[in-house]
C-alpha cells in the first residue's frame, strides 16, 4: 500500500439499480454509462451487494453508521423528520476518518436523522426533492405519475427548449477537489435517478429503440406484503405504453447521472492525487419499474434490494475483478477504514470485503411494527388490515435463497397465521417469481433461515461509553 493515507471518493446515488449499468449488464440491451464502467474496468465490482432495508433514511443511516436498522431504531423515512429523536447518539465511519486527520466533505443529499452530522463540510444545494420543473408547464414535461400518489413523478422528459437546472453536486465537489487538503473523504451524493424521473435531451430519447415488453408486470405478488403495496400504489392503473415510458425515462435519466460522474471523474484524473485516491460507487437502495405490480422502492425485491458497489484503487486493488460473494451496506465502513488501515471501532457490524471471510447471510428490515406505521411517512397505512398499520418485515439473503417474513405486528411477535413468509430458491428461480415458502421439499431450509434471521434481528448492540444513551422518542 502507498506509504501515505489514501484519499477516498465516494460516489452514492439514490434509487440505482444494477441493470442501470452496463457494467452489470441488463436484459432488455446495453445500457450507455461509460463513466460508472470506468470505475469498474479499473477496480472490483461486487455482484451481490445488498442494502440493510429498502427505503432512503434507513439504507443511509445502517451504511453511515455501520449498525442494522435494529441497532439504531431506524427502519423508515420518518427518521429524517425534525421530531424524531434518535435513542441515542451515533458515530458514523466518516467521523472516524475525521478523527484521524481526514478532511471530510459531503456534497448532495444527506437524508439522515437529524442527530448524524458527520461532514465537516456539508452543502446540500442540488440534494433535495425539490420540483426544479416548477414553471414548465405540464404538457411539455409528459410526466407519468405513481397512480395513487400525483406528487411523485416517475416518468417523463424535460423539454429540449429549456435550460436544464444545473447539477451543482458536480460543480461544488469539483470546485473543492481543486484545493483539497490531504488526506480526504468526500463524498458525491447525487438525487438521481430518484423521483423526478425528467431526463433532458438527448438523454430522455437514448433507449426509446428499446423493447420493454409488458411481460416484467404479469408476475404475481409473491406476498401479501407485496399485494397490499401494489395496491397502495395502484400500479394496476398503469398502461403497458406508460410501463415502457418509465423504462426509458429511468434508465435515460441514469445516463444523464453518468455524464456527470465522468465530469468529475476527469477532474479527478488531473489532480496529483488521483493515483492514491479509493473510488467508491454505490447506492442507497434500487427501484422497481413495473415488475410485479411494484414501483419504486420498500419491498425486498431483488431489483430493490440488490445495488451496485464498485471499489477501485489503482495499483492496489484488482483492476475488472468481479466478486460473487454476499455483501452488505454495513460492510462499507469496516471495509474503508481496514484500506486505510485505521482501526474499525469494535462497536461496528459488517466485515472488511477485501479481507475477511464472507457471512453465511445477510439480511435487511424495514417498518417499525407499530399500528401508526405506514408504508409512507403521511399517507397509506401498509399491508395487513388497514387499521393493523405496516409491519415490520425483515430479508435474509444468501447466496442461494431469499427468506423474508414479518417481524414484529403492533409491537409483538406475529403469529404464524401472520408471518406472511416468502422463500425463494435462486437457482431454480432466478428471477425470484415464485415463493416456495409452503413447498414441503424446502421445510427443512425455511426452519434453518428462519432461524438464522431471527439471529441476526436480536440486537446485541451496546454502545461505547462516549456516546450517550437516550430513549427513542417519535413526538
Amino acid at each position: 500500500m502507498p506509504s501515505r493515507k489514501p484519499n477516498i471518493v465516494w460516489i452514492y446515488c439514490d434509487e440505482l439499480r444494477t441493470d442501470a449499468l452496463a457494467c452489470y449488464g441488463n436484459r432488455f440491451g446495453r445500457m450507455h454509462t461509460p463513466n460508472i464502467d470506468s470505475i469498474a474496468a479499473a477496480g472490483v465490482l461486487f455482484e451481490n451487494n445488498f442494502v440493510n432495508s429498502p427505503v432512503c433514511v434507513a439504507s443511509r443511516t445502517s451504511t453511515m453508521t455501520a449498525l442494522y436498522p435494529e441497532d439504531t431504531g431506524v427502519y423508515n423515512n420518518e427518521a429524517a423528520k425534525a421530531e424524531y429523536r434518535l435513542a441515542r447518539d451515533y458515530e458514523t465511519f466518516p467521523e472516524v476518518f475525521a478523527r484521524h486527520g481526514y478532511t471530510t466533505a459531503n456534497f448532495g443529499k444527506v437524508h439522515l436523522p437529524s442527530g448524524l452530522a458527520p461532514w465537516m463540510h456539508s452543502e446540500d444545494d442540488g440534494g433535495d426533492m425539490q420540483p426544479f420543473y416548477e414553471g414548465v408547464p405540464r404538457e411539455e414535461l409528459d410526466m407519468i405519475h405513481v397512480p395513487n400518489f400525483p406528487y411523485i413523478v416517475i416518468g417523463g422528459r424535460y423539454p429540449g427548449d429549456r435550460a436544464y437546472p444545473a447539477e451543482p453536486v458536480t460543480r461544488n465537489a469539483i470546485r473543492w477537489l481543486q484545493t483539497a487538503p490531504e488526506p480526504f473523504f468526500m463524498r458525491l451524493s447525487y438525487l438521481q435517478p430518484h423521483t423526478p424521473v425528467l431526463p433532458p435531451p438527448p438523454f430522455d430519447q437514448m433507449y426509446q429503440s428499446l423493447d420493454f415488453p409488458d411481460a416484467i408486470t404479469s408476475a404475481k405478488p409473491l406476498s401479501a406484503f407485496e399485494s397490499r403495496f401494489r395496491q397502495i400504489v395502484g400500479a394496476d392503473k398503469l398502461t403497458p405504453d406508460q410501463i415502457r415510458r418509465i423504462h426509458v425515462a429511468y434508465y435515460g435519466l441514469v445516463a444523464w447521472l453518468d455524464a456527470q460522474i465522468g465530469q468529475f471523474l476527469t477532474a479527478l484524473r488531473a489532480t496529483r492525487f488521483h493515483d492514491n485516491t479509493i473510488i467508491v460507487f454505490e447506492s442507497d437502495h434500487g427501484a422497481s419499474l413495473g415488475e410485479g405490480g411494484r414501483l419504486q422502492k420498500l419491498t425486498f425485491a431483488p431489483e430493490v434490494l440488490r445495488v451496485p458497489r464498485i471499489i477501485a484503487w489503482p495499483g492496489t486493488l484488482p483492476a475488472g475483478q468481479r466478486r460473487a460473494d454476499v455483501t452488505e451496506g454495513v460492510d462499507l465502513a469496516r471495509t474503508l477504514l481496514s484500506l486505510a488501515e485505521l482501526p474499525a471501532p469494535e462497536h461496528m457490524r459488517g466485515r472488511s470485503v477485501f479481507t475477511a471471510p464472507a457471512p453465511e447471510a445477510v439480511h435487511a428490515t424495514i417498518g417499525y411494527g407499530y399500528t401508526s406505521s405506514r408504508a409512507f411517512p403521511s399517507s397509506a397505512q401498509g399491508t395487513l388490515d388497514d387499521d393493523h398499520g405496516w409491519p415490520r418485515r425483515s430479508c435474509l439473503r444468501t447466496w442461494r435463497y431469499r427468506f423474508e417474513v414479518n417481524t414484529r405486528i403492533n409491537n409483538a411477535p406475529p403469529t404464524p397465521e401472520q408471518e406472511d413468509a416468502v422463500l425463494v430458491d435462486r437457482v431454480t428461480d432466478p428471477d425470484e417469481t415464485v415463493n416456495v415458502a409452503g413447498d414441503p421439499r424446502y421445510r427443512t431450509i425455511r426452519h434453518t433461515l428462519s432461524r438464522l434471521l431471527e439471529e441476526r434481528t436480536r440486537s446485541s448492540y451496546t454502545p461505547p461509553e462516549h456516546l450517550t444513551t437516550g430513549r427513542y422518542e417519535m413526538k
